[in-house]
C-alpha cells in the first residue's frame, strides 16, 4: 500500500532547490539558485530590501549539472577528482578512488567533458571552472579585464 502521506520519496531525489551564498565569487547582491531537476542555474541580484531581479538563466546538460552541483558545494576549495567522479555516476566515494585508481585516463576524461560542457553557461555568470593539477577543478570568478 501506498504511504500515508500519498507520495514515495526516491532515496536519491536530489535537493529540490539549492540556494548557495558562494561568499567571495560573486557580488554580495547576487546568489545562484540551482534547480537541479531542471539542470537550471540562476543568478539573481537583490534590487532592494525583499526584491531580486533576474540577470541571467542557464540550463546545463545532465553530466554537467551533477558535477557542478558538488564543485559549488566545495567552493572555496576545489573539488576532488573522487568527488566530480562519484557525482557523475551515482558511485560512492570508495568505488570512485577504486575507478581512479584503475581506469584514471578513462575516468578523467569522462569528468573533463563534463567539466568542459559548463563553460560557456558558467560564464554567464561571470564563473569559470580551474583544473587543480592531478587532484581536481575549482570553480572561480574570471577576473576582471584591467583597462
Amino acid at each position: 500500500s501506498p504511504p500515508a502521506n500519498g507520495h514515495h520519496q526516491p532515496e536519491d531525489q536530489p535537493d529540490l532547490v539549492l540556494h548557495l551564498p558562494l561568499a567571495g565569487l560573486l557580488p554580495d547582491n547576487q546568489k545562484l539558485v540551482i534547480n537541479p531537476t531542471a539542470r537550471t542555474v540562476v543568478l539573481f541580484a537583490q534590487t532592494s530590501p525583499g526584491e531580486a531581479d533576474i540577470v541571467t538563466v542557464q540550463q546545463f546538460s545532465p553530466n554537467g549539472m551533477r558535477v557542478l552541483i558538488p564543485l559549488l558545494k566545495t567552493y572555496p576549495n576545489y573539488c576532488p577528482y573522487e568527488t566530480l567522479l562519484a557525482a557523475l555516476f551515482s558511485l560512492s566515494l570508495e568505488e570512485a578512488r577504486r575507478q581512479l585508481r584503475e581506469l584514471r585516463k578513462i575516468v578523467l576524461r569522462s569528468i573533463r567533458r563534463a567539466i568542459g560542457s559548463l563553460a560557456t553557461g558558467l560564464r554567464a555568470f561571470g564563473l569559470r571552472v580551474r583544473s587543480v593539477r592531478d587532484t581536481g577543478y575549482l570553480v572561480e570568478a574570471i577576473p576582471k579585464e584591467t583597462a
